[in-house]
């Protein structure tokens, strides 16, 4: 098969989709599972900056679950040509988490939306039924331009004396307006970073494989 200087090492493309679904999409989630295997282990000091870094990987695989869909929804240009462009930003996933919020009550129509038979169904009712799609944009725009400047907020006073710090994530987004964002340094909070970015590259996995098993399946 021949290659193309479109896609990266010069790969066909039908090797630089399996190889975007089987590393690109996987690379955040097990970043991130690595990442909650030891932070609760480590020293406190370095919660923050571990907790920087899964916010990072999940991140990620949010911007990725919707340059899948966006490949797949618009099919003006093939899948593949699509995803070698950069990834979307933050103002994409705030029209990707109203498209999904409309399919609340009936999941299949993001399979419609993307051209997909219905072997995803189980990914997409998952991605129906994920509360909060919209809050992952702010710390989104921290990211369009770069690594953000990562420092710590303390918690609030008061009361008995103390509270959960926070992380102060703060950039200039891709228009270049400041951007912060706050995220809780909680357990619980730290523990759904971590199962959000193997969400997202879960579900942005079986959305392509589904894609690429209809594309081969066509070609025999």
């Amino acid at each position: 098969m021949t290659t193309d200087s479109t896609f990266p090492g010069g790969m066909s493309e039908s090797a630089f989709l399996r190889a975007y679904a089987s590393t690109a999409l996987r690379k955040p989630q097990i970043v991130a599972d690595n990442v909650l295997t030891g932070i609760f282990l480590a020293d406190a000091a370095y919660r923050p900056a571990l907790t920087a870094l899964l916010v990072q990987e999940a991140i990620e695989a949010a911007r990725r679950l919707n340059h899948v869909w966006l490949a797949l929804v618009d099919r003006t240009h093939p899948v593949a040509r699509s995803l070698a462009r950069p990834l979307p930003g933050a103002a994409a996933w705030t029209r990707f988490a109203a498209d999904v919020a409309l399919a609340e009550e009936r999941p299949a129509a993001l399979l419609e939306a993307m051209h997909l038979d219905g072997s995803a169904l189980q990914s997409a009712e998952e991605l129906a039924e994920f509360p909060g799609l919209a809050s992952f944009a702010t710390p989104m725009r921290a990211f369009e331009a770069g690594p953000p400047t990562v420092t710590t907020l303390p918690g609030p006073a008061g009361g008995d004396g103390g509270g959960a710090a926070s992380l102060l994530l703060s950039n200039l987004d891709a228009d270049g307006a400041p951007v912060e964002a706050r995220l809780p340094l909680e357990d619980d909070h730290i523990i759904a970073l971590g199962d959000a970015a193997g969400d997202f590259a879960t579900w942005a996995r079986d959305f392509l494989g589904a894609y690429i098993e209809a594309r081969e399946g066509a070609g025999r």
